[in-house]
């Protein structure tokens, strides 16, 4: 049997489902987004940043909480696969890593084992190991958080106040959270250029970190605050321009009037035009009486018209 692609950041899983226990702790259906980042800071700084005189440098604490306010920004207006851009090769894995397959078409109980095959193929897509990274982070992240949940909806312990009712409801949900979880994941791990200071055990890289963090972040957040992303501009229909009868009259006069009224017949650039205010609107019963005296001649049509 040939032997699959071994991830080498187990501990980041382990480390992430520490830290969600730990958000759980700490927060309450009341709690704000602040608390939030808090709970994450209270984690994440004794591990990764850790002080021996017990005063931890300001600079520490706003560099990670400013990372965990970006990974919610990021989230919620989709980031992941715009602003945030990812290679095309790796952009293949993340598609198919946050799409249907895992969100829709599979069976609860069957997407572990899709994620073992996504991590399988990560090292067979012809990337070098720097591309490979935070998509091995992803997966990681996603295959803890995934069997995390299944452990919490059916004893949920500090979840218990964010769960709702009846219990399915939350077995329902799981391919969400892990969905969400992931790409926590892969915004920290491709959001860190301005983010993280480099740790103080300089072999860690602050993208594992920052990959952590994101995870944990939006991990904890779509369950506590039910976030949806936001729609963004690309996603709406282009608008389509439906011409009706004024603005065909309108086009007529400022081109000069390729055609009379609608249906055929020769038209003429109104006299006065500088003085035009409303648009020519033509109609069989109306006589040119009706324009506004100083725009006698406002239109010249081959029935009257009138000034809207």
């Amino acid at each position: 049997m040939a032997d699959f692609t071994f991830n080498p950041y187990p501990q980041i899983g382990s480390q992430l489902t520490a830290g969600m226990d730990a958000v759980s702790g700490a927060l309450t259906p009341a709690s704000t987004v602040d608390e939030l980042v808090n709970a994450v800071y209270n984690y994440i700084q004794p591990i990764y940043y850790p002080s021996s005189t017990g005063a931890v440098p300001k600079q520490i604490e706003i560099e990670i909480k400013s990372v965990c306010y970006n990974m919610i920004n990021a989230y919620n207006n989709k980031l992941l696969g715009s602003t945030l851009r990812y290679s095309d090769a790796q952009m293949n894995i993340v598609s198919m890593m946050l799409g249907a397959t895992t969100q829709d078409r599979t069976p609860i109980n069957a997407i572990n084992p899709w994620l073992l095959d996504l991590e399988d193929n990560i090292s067979k897509a012809g990337m070098n190991i720097s591309l490979q990274t935070p998509l091995l982070l992803g997966i990681q992240c996603g295959k803890s958080i995934y069997a995390y949940w299944v452990s919490k909806v059916a004893t949920p312990g500090t979840w218990a106040p964010f769960f709702q009712t009846p219990a399915p409801l939350n077995y329902a949900n799981i391919p969400f959270w892990l969905k969400a979880c992931m790409e926590g994941a892969l915004i920290g791990a491709n959001a860190t250029q301005k983010g993280l200071i480099a740790p103080t055990t300089d072999i860690v890289s602050v993208d594992i970190i920052s990959a952590l963090i994101g995870a944990l972040t939006i991990g904890a957040g779509k369950v506590i605050f039910k976030w949806v992303p936001r729609i963004q501009p690309d996603q709406l229909p282009s608008p389509k321009l439906t011409l009706n009868k004024e603005m065909i009259s309108q086009l007529n006069f400022d081109t000069g009037g390729l055609e009379g009224e609608i249906g055929g017949g020769a038209a003429m650039r109104p006299i006065g035009s500088s003085q035009r205010t409303g648009i020519c609107i033509c109609g069989p019963t109306v006589g040119p009486a009706l324009c506004p005296s100083k725009e006698s001649n406002c239109c010249t049509w081959k029935v009257g018209c009138h000034m809207d």
